[in-house]
C-alpha cells in the first residue's frame, strides 16, 4: 500500500472534534462571538488543527519563507474566516482515546514548557518555541491514528508525509530530531530546547503514554529548580483549558463519548455556506454582464467558495505543449496574492487533467507518492482537489480547482462531481457569451471606423454631423466644423511612395484625434480629407483650434520629414442652414485656404439675406499666416 493512500489526519483531523471535547469548547463560547483572540487560544491547544492552519500559512503558492513562526501568526497569516474554517469539522466519535488524550496533555505541556525555556534562555522567540513544543510530537500522533485506522503503525508514512507538507524548515528539525533533541549529533538550538521542555513536561506529570515518567531523582542537582518550573508548566496547561472551558482534572472517557447529552444546533465555526443549483446559477450567471474575463472567474471562484463547502477556489490555464500550469485567479476569503504563478505538474496531474479536457467531466486530483518535481498540488498546500474544464475549445485550457485543505473534508467525485460540473459549464457559457459580444463589438467598430487612420469613417461622421446641427437647433447652442484637406498629397505619394502616404495619413489623424476635445468628432471625409465637428463651439474659437492644427500638423510632419501640411475651412452653422449647406460653406472656406498658399485655414463669413453682417455674429479673424 503506498504511504500516501490515506491523509494520516482523516481519522481525527481536530481534537476538539471530540465531541465530549466539542461540546465544552461549543459550551464555553454559546453566547460569544469568535475573535481572533479566542481563535488563538484554540489553536494553541490543538497540534492537529494547528498542524493544518501552518501548512495553509506557508504554502507554496504565495511564498512563505523559513522565519519563525507562533500561532498568532498563523492566524493573522490566515485571517479569521479561514481559521474558523480550519476548526469547521464534524465532531468525531473515536473509542479507545485514553493514550491520545495523554498524548494531547503531553504535547501542551511540552508547548508550555518550551515557552517558558525560550523566554528564560533567549535562543527563539518564546512564541515559536511553543508552537514547536506543540508539533514536536506529530510522528507519535500519525503512529496512534495509524493503528487505530489499519492496525499498524505509520512511521514511514509520516516522514513521506512531513516531507510533503513543505513546513517551515525550524519545524522540520524538530519533528524529524532523534531522541527528542537531546542526542549529541543534534545541533539544532529548536530541537535541544524542545527536548528539554519534554522533560518538563513529563516531570510535570504529563509523560508521554509510550514511555517512562521522569522522577526529580534523575534530573539531579537541578531537580528544586525543575521541580518549581514543572509546577509552573502545570498551571499554565490548566489555565490554557479553563480558558476555553475544559477541565483536565476531570476524568477522561475513554470511548469519546460526550459528556452532555445531545448536540448542540449552534456552532461558532461554521463558515460554508452551499445553496441550490438555481441559487448557484443566478450567482454564477450575473457574471454574464461582465465585461472581462476576470470578472467571470471572480464570479466562478466566489461561488465556489460560497455554495460548494470549499476552502478555495484556484483558476488555472494549462499548457499541454509546454507542461506548465500558471495560475491566474484563487478565492479563499483571505486578501492573500499568489507570488507562484508557475507550476509543472507531475504525470499524474497532467494525466488527469488530459482526462478532464477529454471527456469533459470533473476529475479527483491527488497527490503523488514521490513527486518530482513536486506539482500542483503542492505548490497549493493541498492533498487532493477536484479538477473542472472550463473552456475546452481554447488553445489554453483553463480549469477550477476546489480544495478543502483548511477543513479537511473529504472530496468525493459523486457527491462534489454534479456542482463542479454546473460551474465548469456555466463558466464555457460565459466565456463564449463575452467571446460573442467582443466580436459584434469589434465589427460594430470596424463599421464605424477607417481602417487605414483609425477615426471614425464618412457614414460616421455624416450621421453625427446631422445629430449636432439638429441638437444645436434644438439647444440653441452654437455649432461649428472644420474641413480639412491634406496639401500636395498626389505629390507626395509620387515622391515618396504609398506607404508614405498612408504614414502622412494616419499622423494627420492622429494629431486631430490628439488634440480636440474628447466630446468633438474627427472622421475621414475623402481620400485626403478630414472632417471635425464641433459641437458647443463658436466661430472664434473654431478657428483657435484650427490654428493649433495646422501648425502641429506641419510639426509632426518636419519629425517625420515629410512634406506634411494641411489646409483647413471652418465655419459656423446659420440660422438656415442644413447639413448640406454647411458642409458647402466649409468646402468653400477650404478652397479659399488652398487658393490663399495652404498650410493654413479660413473662415467662410459670407452673409445670408435677413441676417446681421459678420462682423457683428464673429470676430474678425484673420485667414492665417
Amino acid at each position: 500500500m503506498s504511504t500516501f493512500s490515506h491523509t494520516p489526519l482523516a481519522t481525527l483531523p481536530s481534537l476538539l472534534a471530540l465531541r465530549d471535547l466539542r461540546q465544552r469548547v461549543l459550551h464555553r463560547f454559546a453566547e460569544e462571538p469568535l475573535d481572533g483572540t479566542h481563535l488563538v487560544q484554540l489553536l494553541e491547544l490543538d497540534p492537529l488543527t494547528l498542524l493544518r492552519g501552518l501548512r495553509a500559512a506557508t504554502a507554496p503558492l504565495f511564498g512563505a519563507g523559513n522565519e519563525e513562526w507562533s500561532v498568532l501568526r498563523v492566524v493573522q497569516t490566515l485571517g479569521t474566516t479561514q481559521t474558523r474554517r480550519l476548526f469547521d469539522t464534524p465532531t468525531v466519535a473515536v473509542a479507545g482515546t485514553g493514550p491520545l488524550r495523554r498524548l494531547w496533555l503531553h504535547a501542551l505541556a511540552t508547548a508550555a514548557a518550551a515557552r517558558r525555556l525560550a523566554a528564560q534562555s533567549g535562543l527563539i522567540a518564546p512564541e515559536s518555541a511553543y508552537l514547536l513544543g506543540l508539533l514536536h510530537n506529530l510522528p507519535s500522533w500519525f503512529d496512534w491514528l495509524g493503528r487505530h485506522r489499519d492496525g499498524v503503525p505509520s512511521t514511514q508514512a509520516a516522514s513521506a508525509w512531513l516531507q510533503h507538507w513543505q513546513l517551515p524548515e525550524r519545524a522540520r528539525q524538530v519533528l524529524t530530531a532523534p531522541d527528542g533533541g537531546l542526542a549529541g549529533n543534534c545541533l539544532s538550538p529548536e530541537a535541544t530546547l524542545v527536548g528539554a521542555a519534554e522533560l518538563l513536561a513529563e516531570l510535570a506529570d504529563f509523560g508521554h503514554p509510550d514511555g517512562p515518567l521522569v522522577t526529580a531523582a534523575a534530573l539531579g542537582p537541578s531537580a528544586a529548580e525543575d521541580l518549581v518550573l514543572a509546577r509552573e508548566v502545570r498551571r499554565d496547561v490548566a489555565s490554557a483549558l479553563q480558558a476555553i472551558g475544559i477541565d483536565f482534572a476531570a476524568p477522561v472517557p475513554e470511548d469519546g463519548s460526550p459528556s452532555a447529552t445531545g448536540e448542540s444546533l449552534f456552532s461558532p465555526f461554521q463558515s460554508r455556506r452551499t445553496g441550490r443549483v438555481e441559487e448557484v446559477l443566478a450567482s454564477v450567471l450575473h457574471g454574464a454582464r461582465a465585461d472581462s474575463y476576470r470578472g467571470i472567474v471572480t464570479a466562478l471562484t466566489g461561488a465556489g467558495l460560497r455554495y460548494g463547502g470549499y476552502d478555495r477556489a484556484v483558476y488555472v490555464k494549462w499548457l499541454p505543449d509546454q507542461n506548465r500550469i500558471v495560475i491566474r485567479s484563487k478565492a479563499d476569503s483571505s486578501p492573500r496574492r499568489p507570488t507562484s504563478l508557475l507550476v509543472t505538474p507531475t504525470p499524474s496531474e497532467c494525466a488527469a487533467l488530459q482526462r478532464a479536457r477529454s471527456e469533459e467531466r470533473p476529475v479527483r486530483l491527488s497527490v503523488d507518492p514521490h513527486p518530482t518535481p513536486p506539482g500542483l498540488l503542492a505548490l497549493l498546500g493541498a492533498d487532493e482537489a477536484v479538477a473542472v474544464l472550463v473552456n475546452r475549445d481554447f488553445a489554453t485550457p483553463s480549469f477550477l480547482l476546489l480544495d478543502r485543505s483548511l477543513s479537511l473534508q473529504p472530496v468525493q467525485l459523486l457527491a462534489d462531481g454534479p456542482f463542479a460540473a454546473t460551474l465548469g459549464m456555466c463558466g464555457a457559457l460565459l466565456h463564449e457569451n463575452l467571446l460573442l459580444r467582443r466580436r459584434r463589438q469589434r465589427a460594430e467598430k470596424f463599421a464605424r471606423t477607417d481602417s487605414l487612420t483609425r477615426v471614425a469613417n464618412r457614414r460616421v461622421g455624416l450621421q453625427t454631423l446631422a445629430q449636432e446641427v439638429a441638437r444645436a437647433r434644438r439647444t440653441g447652442q452654437p455649432m461649428a466644423i472644420l474641413l480639412c484637406d491634406l496639401d500636395h498629397f498626389k505629390q507626395l505619394n509620387d515622391r515618396y511612395g504609398h506607404l508614405q502616404g498612408d504614414q502622412a495619413l494616419r499622423a494627420t489623424a492622429e494629431v486631430l484625434r490628439q488634440t480636440v476635445r474628447s466630446t468633438d468628432t474627427v472622421c475621414r471625409y475623402g481620400g485626403e480629407e478630414f472632417l471635425v465637428v464641433l459641437p458647443d463651439t463658436e466661430a472664434s474659437d473654431a478657428a483657435v483650434l484650427a490654428t493649433r492644427l495646422f501648425t502641429a500638423v506641419a510639426d509632426r510632419g518636419e519629425a517625420l520629414a515629410l512634406p506634411l501640411t494641411i489646409s483647413i475651412g471652418c465655419t459656423e452653422l446659420l440660422a438656415d442652414d442644413t447639413t448640406e449647406s454647411l458642409l458647402h460653406r466649409a468646402d468653400l472656406a477650404l478652397y479659399a485656404s488652398k487658393d490663399t498658399g495652404r498650410n493654413r485655414f479660413a473662415i467662410d463669413a459670407e452673409p445670408r439675406p435677413g441676417l446681421p453682417p459678420a462682423s457683428s455674429r464673429t470676430p474678425q479673424l484673420p485667414a492665417g499666416p
